[in-house]
C-alpha cells in the first residue's frame, strides 16, 4: 500500500496504467517506451542526485545569502568551497549509480597533467546531454575545480536549486537574443562580447575555462559531433593557454536531450586529450598556423583542430563498444564511417 502521491515515472515501474495526470501526452509516451528496469534506474538515479546536490546547494544558498552583505571579489573563497564540494558530491553520485558504467580514457592523465604547463587552461568538450554537466564538474581534479568559471546557458539560473549553485559558483550565462525559438540560438553579440572579456579576465589571473563549443545540444546523430563556434577561441588567441579536449558519448542515451529526467542504465565513454601545451604555439606560423596577427583564421584553426579532435574521439569511442543514438535509434558501430572535421564558423 502507497500512500501520497508518487511520481509519474514511480507508477510506470509499479506497473500501474498512465493515462495523462500530468506532463503531456509526449512525456507519458516517453516513460511508458523506457520500460521497468529504465524507470528504474531514472528514479533511484534522482533520488541520489537529490541527495547528493543538497549539500552544496546549502552552501551556495548561504553564499548567495551573504553576497548581500559582502559581494564576491575574484579572490573571494565561497565560490571556491560550492565549486569543490559540488565536484566530491557528483563523484560520489556516479560512484552509488552504479548502474551507470563509466568508461574514462586519459582520466588519470587529465587529473595529474592538468595546468602542468604552467598556463592557464581552457577544456572544451562536444555535448549532447544535461548529463555532459555532471559529468564534467565530477571528473575535475578537486585541487584544480576551484579554478575553474564556464559558460553556461541562461535556462540553468531559471531552474531550482541548480541556479543557485550555478550563480554560487561564478559562471557566465550565455546570453542568447529575447524571443529566441527552441531551435533558435542567435546570440546577443553585444552583450556576449562583455561577457567573454569577464571570462578571459578570470583567465588572465590564471584561472580555468570551459565550455561547449557547439552551443547547443546535438539534435541528431550524437556520432557526429556539431559545428564548434570559432569565436569562443579568441580567448586562446588572447591569452596564452593550455587547451584540453574531451569527447562525450552515450550521455545521451543515460539522459536524453529531450528528457526532463535521466539516470537510464547505460555505457557511457569519455576521452581526454591535450590538444596543446600552448595555444600561441600551436597557431603560429613555424607550427603550421596562420599566426596571431589573423586572429580570425587563429580562431578557425584552433576550433578545427579541437572539433578534429574530439570527433576523433567519439569516433574511437563508437567503433569499441560505446552505444549512440543516430537519427532517434540505437546505433551500431558498423553504421558509422569516420567524419570529417567541420569548419567552424567565426560565430
Amino acid at each position: 500500500q502507497v500512500s501520497g502521491p508518487l511520481p509519474h515515472v514511480a507508477w510506470v515501474a509499479l506497473g500501474a496504467r498512465v493515462r495523462e495526470p500530468f506532463g503531456g501526452q509526449r512525456r507519458s509516451q516517453e516513460i511508458v517506451e523506457m520500460g521497468c528496469c529504465d524507470t528504474v534506474g531514472v528514479v533511484l538515479f534522482n533520488l541520489v542526485l537529490i541527495g547528493c546536490t543538497l549539500p552544496p546547494y546549502i552552501v551556495a544558498k548561504v553564499s548567495v545569502f551573504f553576497t548581500y552583505c559582502r559581494p564576491f571579489r575574484p579572490t573571494s573563497t565561497r565560490p571556491k568551497v560550492v565549486l569543490v564540494l559540488t565536484c566530491l558530491c557528483w563523484r560520489l553520485l556516479f560512484t552509488l549509480a552504479f548502474w551507470i558504467r563509466i568508461r574514462a580514457d586519459g582520466l588519470s592523465d587529465f587529473r595529474q597533467h592538468l595546468g602542468s604547463s604552467g598556463r592557464p587552461v581552457v577544456v572544451v568538450a562536444n555535448h549532447l546531454s544535461f548529463l555532459d554537466t555532471l559529468l564534467l564538474v565530477a571528473m575535475m581534479p578537486v585541487s584544480r575545480m576551484s579554478r575553474m568559471k564556464m559558460f553556461v546557458s541562461e535556462h540553468l539560473l531559471k531552474m531550482p536549486i541548480l541556479s543557485t549553485i550555478v550563480q554560487a559558483m561564478g559562471h557566465i550565462a550565455v546570453p542568447f537574443k529575447p524571443g529566441a525559438g527552441h531551435n533558435d540560438f542567435e546570440l546577443d553579440r553585444e552583450l556576449m562580447a562583455i561577457r567573454q572579456l569577464e571570462l578571459e579576465e578570470h583567465v588572465r589571473s590564471e584561472g580555468y575555462a570551459g565550455w561547449f563549443p557547439e552551443g547547443r545540444m546535438n539534435p541528431g546523430d550524437s556520432t557526429e559531433v556539431g559545428l564548434f563556434r570559432a569565436g569562443g577561441f579568441a580567448l586562446a588567441c588572447h591569452v596564452d593557454v593550455e587547451v584540453w579536449t574531451i569527447a562525450f558519448l552515450g550521455n545521451g542515451m543515460c539522459w536524453p536531450r529531450t528528457s526532463a529526467a535521466g539516470g537510464r542504465p547505460s555505457k557511457i565513454g569519455v576521452k581526454f586529450e591535450r590538444l596543446c601545451e600552448s595555444s600561441w604555439e600551436f597557431v603560429s606560423t613555424a607550427k603550421g598556423g596562420p599566426g596571431l596577427n589573423d586572429e580570425k583564421e587563429a580562431c578557425k584553426h584552433l576550433a578545427n583542430h579541437a572539433h578534429e579532435r574530439v570527433q576523433t574521439g567519439v569516433t574511437q569511442l563508437f567503433t569499441e563498444g560505446i552505444p549512440a543514438y543516430q537519427g532517434g535509434r540505437k546505433a551500431k558501430a558498423r553504421e558509422v564511417a569516420i567524419n570529417q572535421p567541420l569548419l567552424s564558423s567565426a560565430a
